[in-house]
């Protein structure tokens, strides 16, 4: 896995990522790795882009997309529009349940595949994204499976989640209400500008954002997005059969 890991995060050094903690732990830790920069954000329907930046030549992380190359943990269908220079652990692995799936943040995939240090600091905001560390109460079992796979000092720290950890956990929570760092309720220009000034905040290596997209998205079973995945440019399954799809068509966005 750390060999396939590696050659996806190869691809580019322009990263278009989640605009969430996960997003920006993995570009710091990227970063860290081959000096990577941030030059856009997707959130399933929201494309804001770096002046001049084409999504074809970039690497989507925290992302997992049809059509452009991207790392990503969300469970994935057979035959979809994923390239093979993506990664993904659900499908490395052939994951086909979703009690089976990859329960980690994406930043532990980075942290694993290139061994960068990383601090108390990291770790902490690493368990606190997408719940990872209160992934523990449900599914430990589970993340306890993945561990033996990508064996690393944040991952570690995971599985003992001792009541300091715990503690710590709370902390964070404090300081960040909300995983994201801004609103998809927001127009295009507070949107934007919201993300610019996150990077600044929490010092993410970057290139100013400029331009939005917004794409159509909608709610289907999994025939319907079988039968469309050439037209789909990313989906994630919400409930048991249940997709939520984001089309390659834009909508009007101000």
């Amino acid at each position: 896995m750390k060999t396939e890991i590696l050659e996806t995060l190869s691809y580019s050094d322009k990263l278009i990522i989640s605009p969430d903690m996960d997003g920006f732990v993995s570009a710091q830790l990227i970063n860290r790795y081959n000096g990577s920069t941030v030059v856009g954000t997707y959130d399933k329907n929201i494309l804001c882009l770096a002046e001049d930046v084409n999504p074809t030549e970039c690497l989507f992380v925290d992302c997992d997309m049809n059509g452009f190359v991207s790392i990503g943990n969300h469970m994935r269908l057979k035959e979809d529009g994923m390239s093979n220079k993506s990664f993904n652990p659900n499908t490395h692995y052939s994951v086909n349940t979703y009690s089976a799936k990859f329960p980690y943040a994406t930043a532990y995939l980075v942290a694993f595949a290139t061994e960068v240090q990383t601090s108390l600091t990291d770790r902490i905001r690493m368990a606190f994204s997408d719940s990872t560390l209160q992934n523990m109460e449900k599914y430990g079992d589970n993340m306890r499976r993945w561990s033996s796979r990508m064996e690393c000092d944040p991952v570690s720290y995971v599985i003992w989640n001792t009541d300091a950890i715990q503690e710590e956990d709370k902390k964070i929570r404090e300081i960040y209400p909300n995983q994201s760092f801004t609103n998809k309720r927001y127009g295009k220009e507070r949107y934007i500008q919201t993300l610019n000034e996150a990077f600044l905040s929490e010092q993410i290596p970057h290139k100013q954002l400029v331009t939005g997209q917004k794409y159509l998205v909608d709610k289907v079973g999994v025939n319907t997005v079988k039968r469309y995945m050439s037209d789909i440019i990313s989906y994630a399954e919400i409930f048991t059969g249940e997709y939520s799809v984001t089309y390659n068509q834009e909508i009007e966005w101000k």
